[in-house]
């Protein structure tokens, strides 16, 4: 890569750098006001925001933390509301993890002057622009994906008993 393209790059990964700061400091502002760790938001949030239900293995996965780890989570935001256990229907043994109402209502609640702050910000661009951003942002979005999938198979590939 050429010293223009690294130049060009900088303040679009500078300002990526930025809004990580931004959403970190938001997390920890969510947490503080839940009274809960940034860990558990952190819990919160991966459950109430999947695409399809979590259950405790992949919530430890999610979180970076051991199995046993995960289910001292769970057991705390189930005793203070936040989240229950449902058993799959399919295989009786497993449960899922789903936020409770009182949860969803809760971080609705914090969240809601956020995110009608983006909304504003949204509503000055023009729809051509807004399109371009979308496409930017989806195409980043996959390679922070891809990254996070990348470490994630090295790390398994690492402590596989056949890696040894």
């Amino acid at each position: 890569m050429g010293e223009a393209a690294a130049t060009n790059d900088a303040p679009s990964i500078a300002q990526f750098r930025n809004l990580q700061d931004a959403i970190g400091r938001a997390t920890s502002a969510v947490a503080q006001r839940l009274e809960l760790s940034v860990t558990d938001a952190a819990a919160i949030e991966h459950i109430a925001l999947a695409s399809r239900a979590v259950g405790p293995g992949e919530l430890a996965a999610r979180l970076a933390v051991t199995r046993s780890s995960a289910t001292e989570i769970v057991d705390r935001l189930v005793e203070s509301g936040y989240i229950h256990r449902v058993r799959d229907e399919r295989d009786r043994r497993r449960f899922r993890l789903e936020p409770t109402k009182f949860a969803t209502d809760r971080v609705r609640e914090l969240l809601d002057p956020l995110v009608r702050s983006i909304v504003d910000v949204t509503a000055k661009i023009p729809p051509r622009d807004r399109e371009l951003i979308d496409r930017y942002l989806g195409e980043v979005t996959s390679a922070y994906r891809a990254f996070a999938d990348d470490a994630t198979a090295a790390t398994e590939a690492v402590s596989s008993p056949d890696a040894r």
